[in-house]
């Protein structure tokens, strides 16, 4: 029951996603408060700064997210709210979400034409948590359907490894990973049926 009101809570934090996202302002609009605080356009200078360090909208950034990628204009936002399982316990971890380069994405398109689908999204991860030898791990995925043809690839020592799929339902693939590192979600054909 505890895991079912945690999964439902963190739907709703991440069903947020879209009405959160901001485009980062320009340093230019930096204004000083009645406090003495740098804000930009209302938010803290410092998130602001943040944000822009990890190559993040702002809200990419207060969301754990992942919704605009260069080379991928069709990125399916993407977030991950913790509650990750490590090695079969239930944890308090998330799984921060950072941004591929133009490479990395070059090469997760040309393993989804490989596989006749289409990169859905493609980010890195990484946590306060360093090995472990497996983590169930649920993201936020904003448009996945229950039954959609999903497979996540990671990128390990230059060739992708197929990642275990667990589960695809309604705005969520969760998968289990054995290490960090940079994730690709490729749509696939359905296969035949025989």
């Amino acid at each position: 029951m505890k895991k079912l009101i945690a999964l439902t809570l963190i739907g709703v934090m991440l069903c947020s996603l879209p009405v959160c996202a901001a485009t980062s302002p320009s340093a230019g609009t930096v204004t000083e408060t009645k406090k003495e605080a740098a804000v930009v356009d209302g938010i803290p200078a410092a998130v602001v700064a943040a944000a822009a360090a990890e190559n993040k909208t702002v809200g990419e950034y207060n969301n754990n997210a992942v919704a605009e990628v260069p080379g991928l204009p069709d990125a399916v936002p993407t977030g991950q709210g913790g509650h990750v399982l490590i090695n079969g316990a239930p944890s308090n971890v998330t799984f921060f979400l950072t941004k591929p380069n133009a490479a990395t994405v070059k090469a997760a398109k040309e393993q989804a034409t490989a596989l006749g689908g289409k990169v859905l999204n493609v980010f890195g991860t990484s946590a306060v948590v360093g090995k472990f030898e497996n983590a169930t791990v649920n993201f936020y995925m904003k448009g996945v359907k229950a039954g959609q043809q999903i497979k996540v690839y990671q990128l390990v020592k230059g060739q992708w490894v197929e990642v275990d799929v667990a589960e695809i339902r309604e705005d969520h693939v969760v998968i289990n990973m054995k290490s960090h590192g940079t994730l690709a979600f490729v749509e696939v054909p359905a296969a035949p049926v025989q």
